[in-house]
């Protein structure tokens, strides 16, 4: 009876090995270059394909909570089984403050340098005012009313708002630090419960993560389908105008994430301590999926995948650091909020001293970290959180940030997944890769 399910199998499932070429460079080049033309030229189409790209998307973002579940629970449970659990947890506890407030203090540096906001012509000026005149009708009942409310209040009920009341509603409405911050809870208690009893919860979602990593195996196959869906339609959404009056801010922008992605490639190529062709062919699949999907959740199996079978680090330290960094650090976010406040800063010839500078560092960070589990326009309006104390307004300067999002978003999500590979391979270089903490065999 095995041999005749094995049989069944093989000839049900098709070979995978022959749809390779799918991920290859060449695959995701042509369906980058098709998206391009008809996001451009044939814009009835791109929307036509925006509902299949968001169907991708979906699929993509169905396998994260229970993978995101699984994963932290069970390496947080391993952990505190383990007689290293102390020091483990320190480094954590110090690499990811010290990787935060470098990525903010480097932002601030280089915006401060490069003066996006400094010095603009009066045509483009002109443009920047039109463009709020324009959109201030479609924006008003946003920006008069609950936003200013809502970036105050996240700030203050952050905390409070970690802890889930309903593990079955965070989970049913998709707000992903309430499942983490459940997890850690329940991979703690498991750990410290050391009894016999605990090992089938341990199996149930090590299975479960298989499941979903299997799957989303499967969903990279067609990622160029995917990729060329999404980005015909971001493409046939973004306006030449807005991208031309706000140049200086996407350049700087750009030029930011280039040296983070850059900085960042470096230390875990140092941390692999393998060949650099190596680790950038590691690094292409979610360097892909960042950019296509806008969404580093979605990211995350892949990037625990290319860490762990790609770059050989600790099983351990992917599944459990890799979803903390991107869901709870966003360091792309922070490097966005510092760049975009200093830009603010300069449209309003507010100078720069020390004092501005920490209230841009520091806010930017909080900021950041309060995006977790908000989306769309809210993720924005925490910008709010920065420009407040500096008594400079949201409400004028937001439907700028707004209308350039759709080319920012990706590099941002970006910054947050790369960014968040690099932290993972330094506690992992740090817990001496796959010696220190074992125990965890959940691939």
């Amino acid at each position: 009876m095995t041999i005749n399910s094995g049989i069944k199998k093989r000839q049900f499932w098709p070979n995978t090995v022959s749809l390779k070429w799918l991920r290859s460079p060449w695959a995701i080049l042509a369906s980058v270059v098709l998206a391009v033309y008809v996001g451009t030229t044939h814009k009835e189409l791109a929307i036509l394909l925006a509902p299949l790209g968001n169907f991708y998307l979906g699929l993509l973002k169905m396998c994260v909570l229970p993978i995101l579940l699984s994963a932290i629970t069970t390496s947080i449970g391993q952990l505190m089984q383990s007689s290293k659990a102390t020091q483990y947890i320190k480094r954590i506890l110090v690499i990811f403050p010290l990787g935060l407030l470098a990525s903010s203090s480097v932002t601030v540096i280089l915006a401060t340098i490069m003066g996006p906001g400094r010095n603009l012509s009066t045509k483009t000026l002109e443009s920047l005012g039109g463009l709020i005149n324009n959109s201030s009708i479609d924006l008003e009942m946003a920006l008069t009313g609950p936003i200013p409310e809502e970036s105050s209040q996240s700030l203050a009920s952050f905390l409070i708002s970690l802890v889930p009341e309903n593990i079955f509603s965070a989970l049913s409405q998709g707000e992903t630090l309430k499942v983490l911050v459940f997890s850690i809870i329940v991979g703690i208690s498991l750990g410290l419960v050391r009894d016999r009893v605990t090992e089938p919860c341990f199996d149930i979602l090590r299975a479960i993560y298989k499941t979903f990593n299997q799957l989303i195996s499967w969903l990279t196959l067609i990622l160029p389908i995917g990729l060329f869906s999404l980005l015909a339609y971001q493409l046939s959404q973004q306006g030449l105008d807005v991208m031309l009056s706000m140049m200086n801010f996407v350049i700087a922008a750009l030029v930011i994430f280039l040296v983070v992605y850059v900085l960042s490639t470096l230390i875990i190529w140092q941390q692999a301590k393998t060949s650099f062709i190596k680790v950038l062919a590691a690094l292409r699949e979610p360097t892909i999926l960042a950019l296509a999907t806008s969404s580093s959740l979605a990211c995350l199996p892949s990037a625990i995948t290319q860490l762990t079978e790609g770059l050989n680090f600790s099983r351990q330290t992917a599944h459990l650091v890799t979803p903390l960094a991107i869901t709870l650090c966003r360091f792309g976010s922070v490097i966005y909020f510092a760049l975009g406040s200093v830009f603010v800063m300069q449209l309003y010839d507010k100078p720069m001293d020390l004092g501005s500078a920490i209230i841009v560092i520091v806010g930017s960070i909080f900021a950041g970290m309060a995006t977790s589990g908000v989306t769309g326009l809210l993720t924005l309006t925490m910008l709010g959180i920065v420009l407040e104390p500096l008594q400079l307004p949201l409400e004028a300067v937001l439907v700028l940030f707004v209308a350039i999002d759709p080319i920012m978003d990706p590099f941002r999500t970006l910054a947050i997944v790369h960014t968040g590979i690099a932290t993972t391979a330094v506690i992992a270089d740090e817990s001496s890769g796959n010696t220190i903490i074992t125990g965890l065999n959940i691939m």
